[in-house]
C-alpha cells in the first residue's frame, strides 16, 4: 500500500498537463532551484547570512560586483546551453506525454536519487579521462575550461558551476538527461531527484564545509563523498578527483585525493599554497 502523501503527488502531478507533456517546465525549476542557491551562498558570502566561518579559503574574499557576474553569466549559460536546446527539441519533436507512471515508494524517493548521482558521476569521470586521451584534445579542453570554469584562480564558488564553455555546459545538460534513463523515473521521483542532485552539486562546489553536509557525518561519508573539500582539490590539481560526488571511482582510476591527509597552512584555514596557484584576472 502507497504512502497517502505520494499517492496524493503523484496522482496531482499527473493532472497538470502543461508540466506532464512538455520537457522544458522541469528544466525551468531545475535553473531557478539552481539560481535560489547560488543567491544564499552569495547572502553568506557576503555576510548577510551566518556561516562564513566554515569557508575553506578565508583568505579570499568575492565582491558583490564579482557574485552578481558570475550568476548572470551562468544564468544566460543556462538559457543558452539547457532551455534554448530543450525549447529546439519541443518545436521539432514534441509528442503527448503516453506514458503511466506507478507511484512511488519512500524507498524508490531514496535510492533513485543516490543512483542519479552514481550514474552522472560515471558520466563526468568518464569524459574526464575522454578529454585526455590525447594531447591535442586535453589542450582544446584545458583552454575552455581554464577560460570560463577554472578561471577563478582555482577557487571554487557556488555561482561559477555553470560559468563554463558553451561545450561543458551541454554536455552537463547531456549528462543531466542520460543519466536518468537507466532509472525509468516517474515523475515525483525525477523532480525529487533534480532538486537533490543540484543540491549536492552546490553545496560541492561552494567553497563553504559546513559541518553538515554528507562528507562530515560520518567516517564513511568522508570515505564515500567528495564533498565540498574533496572537489576543491580537484580545482586544484585538475586530474585529481574527477567525480563529482562518489569516490568511488577515483578510487578505482588511482585518481583520488584525499583531503584529510594534506597539511593546513594555518590551525584554522584550509588553504593550498602553490605560488603559481593563481590565475591572474583581467
Amino acid at each position: 500500500m502507497l504512502p497517502p502523501l505520494l499517492e496524493y503527488a503523484h496522482a496531482t502531478l499527473l493532472q497538470q498537463h502543461w508540466y506532464m507533456n512538455h520537457i522544458l517546465p522541469e528544466h525551468v525549476i531545475r535553473i531557478v532551484w539552481c539560481l535560489i542557491l547560488m543567491c544564499i551562498y552569495a547572502l553568506v558570502e557576503l555576510d548577510y547570512l551566518p556561516g562564513k566561518q566554515w569557508k575553506i579559503r578565508k583568505d579570499l574574499h568575492t565582491s558583490s560586483h564579482e557574485i552578481a557576474y558570475y550568476i548572470k553569466a551562468s544564468f544566460i549559460n543556462m538559457v543558452k546551453w539547457h532551455i534554448f536546446p530543450l525549447l529546439i527539441y519541443e518545436i521539432l519533436f514534441h509528442r503527448p506525454n503516453q506514458y503511466v507512471y506507478d507511484a512511488p515508494t519512500w524507498f524508490t524517493l531514496l535510492w533513485k536519487p543516490i543512483g542519479y548521482t552514481m550514474i552522472f558521476d560515471i558520466c563526468t569521470h568518464m569524459f574526464h579521462h575522454i578529454t585526455h586521451l590525447h594531447p591535442h584534445i586535453a589542450s582544446f579542453f584545458h583552454r575552455a575550461h581554464a577560460t570560463h570554469h577554472a578561471s577563478c584562480g582555482r577557487y571554487i564558488y557556488p555561482w561559477n558551476g555553470f560559468y563554463a564553455s558553451g561545450l561543458e555546459c551541454f554536455a552537463g545538460l547531456v549528462f543531466f538527461l542520460g543519466a536518468m534513463i537507466p532509472l525509468q523515473m516517474d515523475p515525483i521521483t525525477r523532480l525529487v531527484s533534480i532538486i537533490f542532485i543540484h543540491f549536492v552539486a552546490t553545496n560541492i562546489h561552494s567553497g563553504y564545509d559546513f559541518p553538515w553536509m554528507f562528507h562530515n557525518w560520518s567516517g564513511i561519508g568522508r570515505f564515500a563523498w567528495h564533498g565540498s573539500t574533496g572537489h576543491y582539490f580537484h580545482h586544484q590539481f585538475g586530474r585529481k578527483n574527477l567525480s563529482t560526488f562518489w569516490t568511488f571511482l577515483d578510487r578505482w582510476f588511482n585518481t583520488y585525493y584525499d583531503p584529510s591527509g594534506h597539511p593546513l597552512a594555518h590551525s584554522r584555514e584550509f588553504i593550498y599554497q602553490r605560488s603559481e596557484f593563481i590565475i591572474e584576472q583581467k
